[in-house]
């Protein structure tokens, strides 16, 4: 056994996927969001927000930084001792229950529901991994409680982000 495998366990399932799906954006989405963050602007502005107004250009210098911004391909591993996204661990006993969310092609991930109150939920996306085989080996460590999708994942497949 090497030390890689006697720090994680032994490896059950390996993939690697992009970090996030990503949407390729028009010219539109551009208006869109710059648009948006002169709106909220003008409301900072109007109510004399100076921190509010920040608050604006930064948010909306980032979200199009993001959108710039190829994803990362990540390597994934289901193990003996947890979830190994790149070089950190997910112990099983530090989560309470799993989901997988199937929408094929845009969506398909592996959600964990997390004990720590920071960190509530760690989505990993599938990439061409089958989810029958992830649920397989998942359900051995974790029950299995429908999640639904929150505010900010809707928000943001409804923007295309």
């Amino acid at each position: 056994m090497n030390p890689k495998e006697d720090h994680i366990g032994k490896t059950l399932l390996e993939w690697e996927a992009h970090e996030y799906f990503h949407h390729e954006k028009g010219t539109d989405w551009y208006w869109w969001t710059g648009l948006a963050a002169v709106v909220l602007l003008g409301l900072a502005i109007y109510q004399g927000s100076f921190l509010f107004g920040v608050l604006v250009l930064v948010g909306w210098f980032t979200v199009v930084l993001y959108a710039v911004r190829p994803p990362r391909t990540l390597k994934f591993h289901l193990t003996e001792r947890g979830v190994l996204i790149e070089k950190t661990l997910y112990p099983w006993q530090s989560l309470k229950s799993f989901w997988v969310f199937y929408n094929p092609p845009l969506h398909k991930d592996l959600s964990l529901e997390s004990k720590k109150a920071f960190m509530p939920y760690i989505k990993i996306p599938l990439g061409k991994t089958e989810p029958v085989k992830v649920r397989e080996i998942v359900i051995k460590f974790l029950p299995e409680i429908e999640q639904e999708e929150s505010l900010i994942d809707n928000l943001s497949h409804l923007a295309r982000f």
